[in-house]
């Protein structure tokens, strides 16, 4: 028999994720060989509910069910787990607990992953929980993608998708899936329970699907810790005090929560008994009574308030992250109909915004600004419409800071045209926490914003001249504002060349703008990405290609040239060999921008600071600083 050529073990490392393609039938006779090893825990119909539960039959496992089933947690941290037995037959005899059997529990949707993921930060810090520990091990987790309901509020805390803490995981494609493995145990399952499905062919990865939830917060989730630190007092509380039951429902259903309490039961014979562990709820009237009868939490608000900061503050100090995921399960059963989205909302647009002119460090404090709109322009960039507060005014080339409380800020180009009005446009390309947490916004949210700052392109310089705009990647987002100015005057300019280049046509921004100069005929459009074979039919090289044949007349013409360091080092020489002087090239250094205030002490480059000096330079003032251009 010849090999599949698609499959090659031998070469294959163990630890290398698998995406390979399983129908609805496959998964059934997958799911009926995991039942002849594990319990098998899946979400199954009964009584007309779809519920958690041990399978006994493989037919009824259902893989696409509504968020509202209840979480995995009680498989894991059960709400009655038996610690040890005893016997109070002269000396007390102890029997240890039987061992956990071994379980795979089927169908996790990715918040409930991540929740396992948080009961693993807390019961194994310090001193490991050797009970909980014992049925994790013992435990095999296999996801499956789901689609958020009105409750639901995963894509604000991020768990709406998830990269690895399981060891299968299940993605919907074209009516079958897509498995894909996140463990070497899950490899193992495949191999042992699906072996038609580890010999067939590899599939290509899915990128993670950002979902779309009807509830989410209006501000980043980073900013949580801060918010919640100077609501300690906030009347908030008492009014969820009144309108809370205390029945505790929101913390038992709660993936994440694991309050506990311990007691001994007794049999009958008032011999034998056990040890057990209970669930508990910091909502309950009881919970924080202590010796004496006093109650150190003795009113519904404290425990409210105790709720919220054990959530978005106690465990974000310790461990860098919510302890809530957003599942919506609190606010779907509770009979007050509290919600942690409106609550959470509710503080933050409480939150003082304005900045005191006489106020120490007020030209660090950022204006809060309304986000209109969001659009995904690559994989990984988004195009984000800010609306201000009043009219902005700036330079093509002039940058912002954007705060994510909790995070901080970081400085980005403005990509929207000087047009006076109260709306501005910025790419963010995801990359570090900060930009992550950007991502994460949807319509509607508020950030932080500061400026704008520095100089930018020198129109009234360019008025009457021709021009030479030479964009490298990202540093088309400043040379687009400069050209959607140029265009709203366009007869106040000479002839108008654009070279455009990227690593491929998927990273090549803007591209219905340019289009739409490109056939304007009003601009002498040239592209050239890395990237061969490309749908455009563009040359396949770097921008230096573009230079070839290129008629320019240096003496009546001015170059912008925005992009990465190495791109400048190609392109100068080759701006110098057609005739243009130092004076008429203009660069952009956005790169070594920091503080905006040129305080700091980052963007210093010996006599010349970008912050206030910059970022578009021309090349006369700048020629001498080799970090500058990085010749």
């Amino acid at each position: 028999m010849s090999e599949n050529p698609s499959r090659n073990t031998a070469q294959e490392p163990q630890n290398e994720t698998l995406w390979l393609a399983m129908s609805q039938a496959e998964i059934l006779r997958f799911a009926r060989s995991l039942m002849q090893a594990y319990d098998l825990v899946a979400p199954r119909r009964k009584k007309g509910r779809i519920i958690l539960d041990k399978l006994s039959d493989a037919a009824d496992l259902e893989l696409e069910f509504p968020p509202s089933v209840h979480s995995p947690k009680k498989f894991l941290f059960p709400h009655w787990d038996e610690l040890f037995r005893f016997k109070l037959e002269g000396n007390v005899l102890l029997e240890a607990e039987s061992a956990a059997p071994p379980r795979v529990i089927f169908g996790m949707h990715p918040c409930d992953l991540h929740a396992v993921k948080i009961l693993d930060d807390c019961l194994f810090e310090g001193e490991t929980d050797s009970a909980y520990r014992a049925k994790r091990e013992a435990t095999l987790l296999i996801g499956a993608d789901c689609l958020p309901d009105e409750h639901c509020f995963c894509t604000s805390l991020g768990t709406d998708r998830i990269a690895s803490g399981f060891d299968l995981f299940f993605h919907r494609r074209d009516g079958n899936y897509l498995v894909q493995t996140g463990s070497d145990q899950g490899r193992q399952l495949l191999a042992d329970h699906a072996p038609e499905t580890m010999a067939s062919p590899r599939q290509a990865p899915l990128a993670l699907q950002v979902k779309q939830c009807e509830s989410h917060l209006q501000f980043p989730t980073e900013s949580l810790p801060l918010l919640m630190k100077d609501a300690y007092e906030d009347p908030i509380w008492t009014r969820l005090g009144i309108d809370c039951l205390g029945c505790g429902g929101c913390t038992l259903l709660c993936p994440s929560c694991y309050c506990f309490n311990v007691q001994d039961k007794l049999e009958l014979d008032l011999i034998e008994g056990q040890r057990v562990r209970t669930w508990d709820s910091c909502q309950f009237d009881q919970f924080a009574k202590i010796s004496g009868g006093d109650n150190f939490r003795s009113s519904q608000a404290d425990r409210q308030r105790h709720r919220f900061y054990r959530k978005y503050k106690y465990l974000w100090d310790q461990h860098q992250r919510t302890a809530c995921v957003g599942c919506g399960r609190c606010s779907r059963e509770c009979l007050a109909k509290i919600k942690p989205t409106d609550v959470l909302n509710e503080l933050f647009s409480q939150t003082p915004t304005q900045q005191l002119a006489n106020s120490p460090g007020s030209e660090y404090q950022p204006q809060m600004a309304l986000v209109e709109r969001i659009e995904e322009i690559s994989n990984e960039d988004r195009l984000f419409r800010l609306k201000v507060s009043e009219p902005f005014t700036f330079q093509p080339g002039c940058f912002l800071q954007i705060s994510v409380f909790g995070l901080g800020e970081a400085p980005f180009s403005i990509a929207s045209p000087p047009d006076g009005k109260d709306e501005i446009e910025l790419v963010v390309r995801r990359a570090g926490a900060l930009t992550q947490a950007l991502h994460r916004l949807r319509s509607g949210d508020s950030i932080g914003i500061r400026g704008p700052f520095g100089n930018g392109f020198p129109l009234p310089l360019m008025a009457g001249k021709d021009l030479l705009l030479v964009a490298g990647g990202r540093g088309m987002i400043a040379l687009r504002s400069l050209m959607q100015a140029l265009m709203a005057q366009r007869d106040d300019y000479g002839r108008i060349t654009l070279l455009c280049g990227a690593r491929s046509i998927e990273t090549l921004l803007f591209q219905e703008d340019l289009l739409q100069w490109h056939r304007s005929g009003l601009v002498d459009c040239r592209f050239a990405v890395n990237e061969a074979q490309n749908n455009w039919g563009i040359p396949t090289a770097d921008v230096s290609y573009l230079f070839r044949d290129l008629e320019i007349n240096a003496e009546r013409c001015i170059a912008a040239v925005s992009g990465p360091p190495e791109m400048y080092r190609q392109v100068n020489p080759l701006l110098f060999r057609l005739g243009f002087s130092d004076e008429n090239i203009f660069l952009n250094l956005e790169r070594h921008m920091k503080c905006g205030l040129g305080k700091c002490g980052k963007c210093r480059i010996n006599n010349i600071c970008v912050c206030e000096c910059g970022p578009i330079f021309p090349y006369s003032s700048v020629k001498h600083l080799a970090e500058a251009i990085e010749r």
